[in-house]
């Protein structure tokens, strides 16, 4: 860790970009990032714990122990961090901006998995959509995504 902190600040960023294991740093990034809108509230909810999960398992296409394992890989690094911007990085530079959209949309899930949006949560996604150099109108997609796929706004039919 200490020599990531000394690669930090003399700015090479460089000493970032590979990831020993078997995860791709990206990957990471993204399962750190959903744990950060879990545990941004302080109240970080089985349902939420298992949305993280889930989400990487179904979006990464992964076996559930490997969901599992890339959790807690993206636990440690998370803990190691003072600032979530490492992650917001390698998620804006890993990945194309429907794809970004795509994963905003997962964090906005999470956000949504307790039934519960804290404005903790809507402002940390809010600042993350930024980081992502994402516009408004993706943003406001991925939210009525996520909101749709977790059943808070119903479409169809039998709306009318």
């Amino acid at each position: 860790m200490l020599n990531r902190l000394i690669a930090l600040l003399r700015g090479d960023l460089e000493a970032e970009a590979t990831e020993a294991g078997p995860f791709e740093r990206r990957h990471i990034a993204v399962a750190a990032l959903l744990l950060e809108a879990m545990y941004v509230d302080h109240k970080a909810s089985a349902d939420e714990h298992a949305a993280v999960t889930r989400l990487l398992r179904d979006h990464f296409h992964l076996r559930g122990a490997t969901a599992e394992q890339l959790v807690r890989v993206a636990d440690e690094r998370f803990a190691e961090v003072l600032d979530d911007w490492e992650f917001g990085e390698a998620v804006r530079t890993g990945f194309n901006p429907a794809e970004r959209q795509e994963i905003l949309t997962l964090l906005w899930e999470v956000a949504y998995a307790d039934g519960v949006l804290a404005g903790m949560e809507r402002r940390l996604l809010n600042r993350l959509a930024r980081q992502l150099d994402l516009g408004l109108p993706a943003i406001e997609q991925a939210r009525a995504t996520a909101a749709a796929r977790g059943g808070l706004i119903r479409t169809g039919p039998e709306d009318d």
